[in-house]
């Protein structure tokens, strides 16, 4: 659950929360460990955490995962769905906490932020995203009581254990296990499509940007048109060229639009979690400083980045030069590559393939193979106790 500090129930949930983990401190030293459940931690069931859930459902691992939530509505959505989630409040948190062997997480801890420190369960991080954005290892400090963090390649190991302080033996390769799902390719996207309720005939444009971050009063549109301008120019293109626009706003943006344009389709993170399966319907993605663009770039399908400011207090941890495709430079610029993209996709790759080749080695390596969920399977069952 994503905390609003502004909602009081979200303070009473923290409390509560709160207790049960100072429970589970004090009944730990008389439970039995259970090797065999492990639990997951982060806003929602997606991403990393979704990929390893299916990945253990599928497979005869010796391990069973549990997704731990502090959201009542979403943990009865998820058991609706028949996926094993234990809400945060209840009582059973305290005794699944007290008997657990191992967490994973993807964002941080929230009030289970003394577990490391003071239990011996075992900890794995396995982040939300290859950023841009910029870290040091002041933003790390939870992730630094781990017994590991997973991440896509050597390069992005370096980048940890340089930049972000961890430990050398705590940054472990086994690439990001929700890419397996754009590798493998088990679901075509018309499939997707009409899980999704897409036209299934139009080409799709998705518009993901990313959201204010540091940048207080930052706008998600660029170029310093509103959203009525900019979604507007957008709804045009699409009518003239026979394609659809996906809007996708950052979890953190609490974008509404102000009205409906034609053939522009609003794919929120509240009610679409699953951003893998709105990457494998698209055609086209538009973005800024999001990195959803790297999960993209393995689908080699055409990538335009919005030349606006980059919102980070930090600085970068991968900079400008990562953005692997064309960089458009207004409203124009945009539309005129957007076509190109289109109507000609294989000649749009074509003029960033070797750039998109370089960095796709450097972010991934051989570790984009289809097989990282699996990988990190394989680290919870075989690590040492």
């Amino acid at each position: 659950m994503k905390i609003n500090r502004r909602n009081p129930w979200h303070w009473v949930m923290l409390g509560v929360f709160g207790a049960n983990v100072a429970l589970a401190l004090l009944l730990r030293p008389f439970l039995r460990r259970d090797p065999r459940r492990v639990l997951l931690y982060g806003h929602k069931l997606n991403g990393n955490l979704l990929a390893l859930y299916l990945e253990a459902e599928k497979s005869d691992v010796g391990v069973e995962l549990e997704f731990l939530t502090m959201d009542l509505a979403y943990h009865r959505s998820l058991r609706r769905e028949g996926i094993r989630v234990l809400w945060a409040g209840s009582p059973r948190a305290a005794w699944r906490l007290g008997r657990a062997d191992a967490i994973v997480t993807d964002h941080g801890l929230h009030v289970m932020a003394p577990l490391p420190r003071f239990t011996k369960i075992r900890f794995y991080d396995v982040w939300h995203g290859i950023p841009f954005k910029g870290f040091d290892a002041d933003d790390f400090r939870t992730q630094h009581r781990y017994r590991e963090t997973w991440v896509t390649s050597p390069f992005i190991k370096r980048l940890y254990v340089e930049k972000f302080g961890f430990r050398e033996d705590q940054v472990v390769v086994t690439g990001y296990a929700r890419t397996d799902r754009l590798v493998n390719a088990t679901q075509s996207p018309a499939e997707v499509r009409e899980e999704l309720g897409l036209p299934p005939d139009r080409k799709l444009i998705l518009f993901a940007p990313t959201w204010k971050q540091d940048a207080e009063g930052r706008s998600v549109f660029p170029f310093g048109m509103d959203e009525a301008a900019f979604m507007g120019r957008l709804s045009s293109f699409a009518e003239r060229e026979g394609c659809s626009i996906l809007l996708r706003p950052h979890l953190n943006t609490p974008l509404d639009p102000s009205a409906e344009y034609p053939h522009v389709h609003v794919l929120s993170s509240r009610t679409y979690p699953d951003a893998e399966e709105i990457l494998l319907a698209s055609d086209v993605l538009v973005c800024d400083w999001s990195s959803i663009a790297f999960d993209f770039l393995l689908l080699d399908r055409p990538t335009l980045f919005l030349d606006v400011g980059p919102p980070f207090r930090k600085g970068f941890s991968l900079g400008p030069e990562f953005r692997f495709d064309r960089v458009v430079r207004g409203a124009d610029e945009l539309e005129a590559a957007l076509e190109q993209a289109v109507v000609n996709p294989v000649e749009a790759l074509s003029e960033q393939a070797l750039q998109r080749d370089e960095i796709k080695k450097m972010l991934y390596g051989p570790y984009a193979d289809g097989q990282s969920a699996r990988r990190c399977l394989d680290r919870l069952v075989k690590a040492p106790r």
